[in-house]
């Protein structure tokens, strides 16, 4: 079963798909990824959350305000109201009374996961992360995004133009079909990942389109309860890249026994 749902956060209207019947016993909440990402992640997201559904889990998708079908614009949005998105969806499913709620974070929705765990994580209860390829820089994540600003304005014989520079100093500029403001590139250059994560939270990393765990990886985790801390690798296509990608398999059932456990 798949439903939707508009509710109020930040003075806006925001949209959250529903897999699943809301009697299930478990919740996930995916966040996922931004800009065009979103959209190529869309079709694989559903296939994993349609599974979950299968197995008494309820999972709810956010769109972001300015994103998918919330209210607002793209140019309109920055890092802190995505967080109160969050935050606010959480606790509507919170009154759902729900005997644990889990996070799925995509790309930059791992990012934003990462930014909130204070909201999210229960002292007294075990609950369970799932990281798909996640960004731990915003600033490096959008580096790359304005290089496909910066190679269409060279295919169009323009100069080069150091695009941050211009987009902070006020300058709000399209790239890639999204209007990029100011407050929007700010905040997300300043996330980063924590150095630290509460302990009884159980984090899967799953490292995608890797023929191997990265030092970079290593070197990130390597402060975090260990005990608690799952690190895989998938030489899959990086999806969220790629049109026309609907489906990986490869990540159906381990994503399934990530939250699960020894539950199936």
């Amino acid at each position: 079963m798949i439903s939707g749902h508009f509710i109020e956060s930040n003075g806006a209207q925001i949209f959250i798909t529903q897999f699943g019947d809301v009697s299930a016993q478990k919740a996930i909440l995916v966040l996922p990824s931004i800009f065009e990402e979103m959209n190529l992640c869309r079709a694989i997201v559903a296939k994993q959350a349609h599974l979950l559904s299968q197995h008494d889990y309820c999972v709810y998708c956010l769109d972001y305000f300015g994103c998918g079908d919330s209210q607002g614009e793209t140019a309109q949005a920055d890092a802190k109201t995505w967080k109160q998105n969050i935050i606010d969806t959480l606790e509507w499913i919170k009154a759902k009374d729900y005997q644990r709620i889990d996070m799925w974070g995509v790309r930059l929705g791992a990012l934003l996961a990462m930014q909130t765990l204070e909201h999210w994580v229960d002292d007294s209860a075990s609950t369970t992360l799932l990281l798909w390829k996640p960004v731990t820089k915003g600033k490096q994540f959008m580096t790359q995004f304005l290089r496909l600003k910066q190679a269409n304005s060279m295919m169009q014989g323009s100069e080069k133009i150091n695009w941050r520079e211009s987009i902070l100093a006020g300058e709000s500029t399209e790239v890639a079909g999204y209007q990029i403001a100011a407050d929007l590139l700010s905040s997300l250059d300043d996330m980063t990942f924590p150095s630290e994560v509460p302990e009884p939270l159980h984090i899967h990393w799953f490292e995608l389109a890797s023929k191997s765990i990265s030092p970079a990886v290593h070197k990130q985790t390597s402060s975090w309860p260990q005990n608690n801390l799952h690190l895989r690798h998938f030489e899959g296509s990086a999806f969220w890249q790629i049109p026309e990608i609907f489906a990986q398999p490869e990540l159906l059932e381990p994503s399934l026994l990530a939250f699960a456990g020894d539950e199936l």
